[in-house]
């Protein structure tokens, strides 16, 4: 099956062809644009595969299979690419990057580059495991080693996106960018890169969320949340925040295993500072509204909590740019930012601080 985009001015034509693994015989594999579109599929026969068809950019791709999982289809992405005029060589049987025209080349040395950087760190830390070091100074060299690497990977995937500002090799080094950066790194490159690469999902919804970091950060006054309370009525942080108190916002599920472990804490901090001009909201990412409220009231949860029920789409978790849970917001008296991410006793103390 092909589907072909609209014939233009500056179309072309394309062929992406290679070898793929014994195991991954007579499965469909599927061609994504740099949206994560579908544009062509096709079967792997005798070991082989092979997409044709007509663009009108080249573009960076992405191959993938799809698996069943528990509770739906999930797309396994197994090698990537830059869709561009001509023939695109592949071989996945020995990871190898894409053999094509300029713009696979360029792909492939800088790639190609991080690989070898990855395989000479794994070497050394595999031989660090064979020093006679006590365990301490084997963390802090393995320590070194990876964080040295982690540095110079973010320093090489930044130059590439500015050396290649409008084109699809920036588009795979953003793409890898956008897991490591700050929100002030972010908004350099973000800066200079080409008005099609900014039109892209990925980069609008990356850079939304750098947004809303800086606008949530300690020191910035809150943002108000919408949800409903456990009875249905509409709830809002700003029936809490504000008004005097110290609020901690507690963002959490019944499904996290990580937040269930640290509710004993924020319970133990409720009893001890409820009456102490302090409140906690809980903000949940649940989407089974009868398993937020039970596990509401199994684990002894008595402050107010809310939730639109959207799961990872928790408008109240975009808002304040929340992608890993717990998460907790602690804000003072006047609606002000005073903390953000603190857990356990480094949260305790924290709280004892400021409310006295």
């Amino acid at each position: 099956m092909v589907m072909l985009s609209a014939t233009t001015a500056s179309a072309f034509d394309y062929v992406v062809t290679g070898n793929a693994a014994p195991e991954m015989e007579g499965k469909m594999f599927y061609l994504l644009d740099d949206n994560s579109n579908l544009v062509d599929s096709t079967k792997v026969t005798a070991g082989k595969f092979k997409f044709q068809g007509n663009a009108d950019k080249a573009y960076y791709g992405r191959i993938g299979f799809k698996e069943n999982v528990e509770g739906g289809v999930r797309t396994n992405y197994i090698a990537e690419l830059i869709v561009e005029p001509g023939t695109v060589e592949m071989d996945m049987n020995k990871r190898m990057p894409a053999k094509g025209g300029e713009l696979n080349t360029k792909f492939a040395s800088l790639w190609g580059g991080v690989m070898a950087k990855q395989n000479a760190v794994m070497k050394q830390l595999e031989a660090l495991q064979k020093d006679s070091l006590d365990q301490e100074t084997m963390m802090q060299k393995r320590n070194e080693i990876v964080n040295a690497f982690y540095q110079d990977f973010g320093t090489t995937v930044k130059n590439a996106i500015l050396e290649n500002k409008d084109n699809a090799v920036g588009v795979s080094a953003l793409r890898q960018y956008s897991q490591l950066c700050t929100p002030e790194e972010w908004q350099e490159v973000y800066a200079v890169v080409s008005p099609d690469i900014k039109n892209l999902d990925f980069v609008k919804e990356q850079n939304n969320k750098v947004n809303n970091i800086l606008r949530t950060s300690v020191g910035k006054k809150f943002i108000d949340v919408e949800g409903k309370n456990i009875d249905g009525t509409v709830a809002h942080l700003s029936d809490y925040v504000g008004k005097g108190k110290y609020v901690l916002v507690d963002y959490w599920a019944s499904w996290c295993g990580p937040c269930r472990r640290e509710m004993p804490n924020l319970v133990e901090t409720y009893a001890k500072y409820k009456g102490k001009n302090f409140e906690i909201v809980g903000v949940s990412l649940d989407q089974d509204g009868a398993a937020w409220k039970e596990a509401i009231k199994k684990m002894n949860m008595t402050w107010p909590q809310m939730s639109d029920l959207k799961f990872w789409q928790s408008e109240g978790a975009q808002l304040y740019a929340v992608n890993s849970i717990p998460h907790t917001v602690l804000i003072d008296g006047s609606g002000k930012i005073i903390a953000r991410g603190l857990h356990g006793e480094e949260l305790q103390a924290k709280i004892a601080e400021a409310v006295k």
